[in-house]
Order: structure tokens, then sequence, then C-alpha cells
């Protein structure tokens, strides 16, 4: 046995094709392999395998063990000889990434217990209330996914190399810090690791009052939260450059996508289709490289070169397959709703939707610039003002930021405002560097 993949009979079930040994498994077995299959190659707890392979009943976790060893014997050793199934000690189990990987593999990251001074009570119920609230906001995000709290929180009070880390629950990225108090303020140090690189990606410092203390634990959330996504964006970015072209899969022909879509040349704009528009005829179900695929096109409007009736058709099609396959992705939504509204005419299907995207991601900095740039054309210009302000700081490194800048100078400059358009025009064309700032969003 020398291959194990997965296929989708629903939106929900995945069954394994393992080389015709499907009828070695009974129906728990199949229940645990596809549990694993979904979890992308991230570990499993012990917990929910149980839950999943025995809904309903209470078992002894000596019954987990049992099927597990069956299922490795249907699966077989793997081609280097190792076994399919990881056991992840005090965890759970796992399949090695590039197994489990049945779609566009999205970067994974895990949020460690932040330390914390060893006896304080309450240092340490603010530390732990922290890293949830921060798993739970990066959870809002679908271009990556994040370890559950109890997979992380199996390390706390350790300190673990994060390549052990990454190993042991098969990420790439790993998100720690640490809480220190002087008198009555507070420090927390954060920092984002490449653990497959052991490089540093950016590190942070917070203080605030201990008086303060939930607006404190708000801030470092949202400041956190904007800035890991932007991060992660641009090291998955690089390591999708790294890449022989001929190994380029749909996932990587949509990050290498990423950097040209933004250029206003029409040899950088029709690149960066051609890019998105492989990586959906190679995986037609891939939600978000289907919505940056339409706003490529729509993109073409904004510089005032035009589409012809075949793209602009093209890109309502692919705003509509790309929430068709996912909607429920407050990013895909976005951008889906722009490309209705700019392309499509649909202001009033376009707002709805982005009321719900906001809802469902209001740290997403994309999310937000797309919402503001809408409504400022539809007419509500303070609103629109707000959610470019707000895009603008919890994502001040963002690659877009000249866009929003920008943005913000139109909403003046509809406003009326002459004086404050132009300062802000100024400083998106500071932002860009050459003074090529072509978009408000």
């Amino acid at each position: 046995m020398n291959r194990l993949s997965s296929s989708a009979r629903s939106n929900s079930t995945r069954l394994l094709d393992c080389c015709g040994g499907t009828d070695k498994l009974l129906p728990r077995g199949i229940a645990l392999l596809d549990t694993l299959l979904a979890a992308g190659g991230q570990t499993v707890s012990k917990d929910e395998l149980l839950a999943k392979a025995w809904p309903g009943v209470i078992v002894e976790e000596a019954n987990l063990s049992v099927q597990m060893a069956t299922l490795r014997k249907a699966l077989g050793p793997a081609p280097n000889g190792e076994e399919w199934v990881v056991t992840v000690p005090r965890l759970g189990y796992r399949l090695p990434r590039a197994i489990a990987r049945s779609s566009p593999l999205r970067p994974s990251i895990a949020v460690l217990p932040f330390q914390s001074h060893p006896g304080d009570g309450e240092d340490e119920y603010f530390a732990d209330g922290m890293v949830e609230d921060i798993i739970t906001a990066l959870s809002r995000f679908r271009t990556f996914a994040v370890v559950a709290r109890n997979a992380a929180f199996a390390y706390k009070g350790r300190s673990p190399d994060s390549r052990e880390v990454a190993r042991a629950l098969g990420v790439r990225y790993v998100l720690e810090g640490s809480v220190r108090r002087r008198d009555s303020r507070l420090r927390v140090s954060v920092q984002l690791v490449d653990a497959a690189e052991a490089t540093q990606l950016w590190a942070d410092q917070f203080d605030g009052e201990v008086a303060h203390l939930f607006d404190f634990q708000d801030r470092i959330t949202e400041a956190v939260v904007g800035l890991v996504e932007p991060e992660v964006r641009k090291a998955e970015i690089h390591r999708a450059r790294r890449k022989p072209p001929d190994s380029l899969d749909a996932y990587d022909l949509y990050l290498r996508a990423l950097p040209l879509f933004r250029g206003a040349s029409p040899e950088v704009n029709a690149e960066a289709i051609r890019l998105l528009e492989s990586a959906v005829e190679l995986d037609s179900t891939f939600a978000i490289a289907l919505a940056y695929a339409g706003w490529a096109y729509e993109r073409k409007e904004t510089f005032g070169r035009g589409l012809s009736s075949e793209e602009r058709r093209r890109a309502l099609e692919l705003a509509e397959r790309a929430v068709d396959a996912g909607g429920d992705d407050p990013l895909v939504a976005a951008i889906s709703a722009l490309v209705f509204m700019s392309v499509g005419r649909d202001g009033q299907r376009s707002l709805v939707m982005l009321r719900q995207a906001l809802a469902g991601n209001p740290n997403n900095s994309t999310v937000l610039s797309l919402c503001a740039f809408c409504n400022v054309m539809l007419g509500d210009l303070a609103f629109g003002r707000e959610c470019y302000l707000h895009a603008l700081q919890i994502a001040p490194g963002a690659l877009d930021n000249y866009e929003i800048l920008l943005g913000i100078g139109l909403s003046h400059l509809v406003s009326g405002e002459f004086e404050q358009a132009l300062e802000w025009a100024q400083r998106s064309l500071a932002a860009t560097g050459n003074g090529s700032a072509p978009t408000g969003r």
C-alpha cells in the first residue's frame, strides 16, 4: 500500500480511497480517518475522536487505542516506512499534512499559552483570557487554520521549542508571548515565529494599566490579530516564490498572484489574472482564488481600461462561483460583493453581503477596506471613512495601506473636503514609494 488520498462525497463528508482498501475498515475506523483527514494535518484531540467514533456514548480511551491500531494496520506503512497516523503524546493523533491534503493547503498556526509570573493567579487569568480571545479572533480568518485551544493549552506551564510544537501539532507558524507585571502596569510581549524556517517574523510589546485590564486585553487582541494575518501572508508568498515552477499547485499559484494583484500596469494585471485562472482551473472550488480572480478583472475597470462583455461576464461568474464554494468566508463574501457592485451594478446585494462579512470578521483589514469603498461609492461617506480608519488602525503594515489611505482621501473628496482629500492622497503616494497608488481600496 503506497498511496493515500481522499475524495469529497458531500460538503461535510470525506471517504478514504486507499488503493481499494476501504473494505478493511469498519464504520468507526472510517469515522476516525474521516475526522483526521478533515483536520488537514492538524492534531485532533482524543476527546474529539471519541465523540466522532462513538457519538452520544461514553467509552474508555482504550477503545480509541484499539481502533487506531486497526486503522494503522488497514493503511499499512507509508512509502518512507513510517506510520500514516502520527501519535501526538498527551494530545491525540494527526495525519502528516502532505497526506491529509485534499484541497489547497492553508498555512496553520498555533497560539501557545502566554507565560506569566509563577503563582500569580490574576496575571495567569489575564494571559489565558487574552490567548483565548486571540485564538477566537484568528479563527475567523479562513486563509489559515488555527489549532484548537485544547491542543495549544496542552503546552501550558512548559517552555517548548517552537520547532517541537510545529512537529507535534502539524503547524508552520507559532505565536507565543509573556505577561510581566510591575506595580500597577503590565507589559505583554508577543512574537510570531516561522517554526519551519526557525525565524522570527514579527515581535512587539504592549504596555497597559491593571486598572483597565479588559480594555488592554481587547487592544492587544485587535493589534495582534491585525498584524498576524499580513505577516503570515507575506511569509507564504515568499515560500511560494522559492518553489520550482513545475511544482506549483493551486494554492501556490494563488500566492504568486497576490503581490501582482495590486499592480497598476496592464501587463502585471494580466499576469495576476493568468495565475488566478490557472489556480481555479486546477481546483474549481478554491473559493478565495475564485474571488480574487473576479476582483482582478474588476480592477481593469477601476484603472479605466474597461471590461469587454466577455470579461464582465467572467468576473461575475467567478464571483458567483466563489460565493457558492465559500460564501461563509467573510473575505470571499466581501470581495464578491465588490464585484457585484462594481461590475454587476447590484449595490443592494453588495451592501447586504458586506454587512454579513464585517460581522463575520471585523478584524480583517481587507474586509474593512472593501466595506469602506463600497459604502463610500454608494453614498454612506461617514461609515465608509470609519471602516477605512479602522482598517488602518488594526493593520498598519498591510500591503494595501496606500489604497486605504487613498480611500480615506476619496471619502473627503466626495464630501467636498478638498484640503483633507489632498492630504490623504499625498500620504498614499508617499506610502507607495513611487507615486503610483491606483485605487481607493
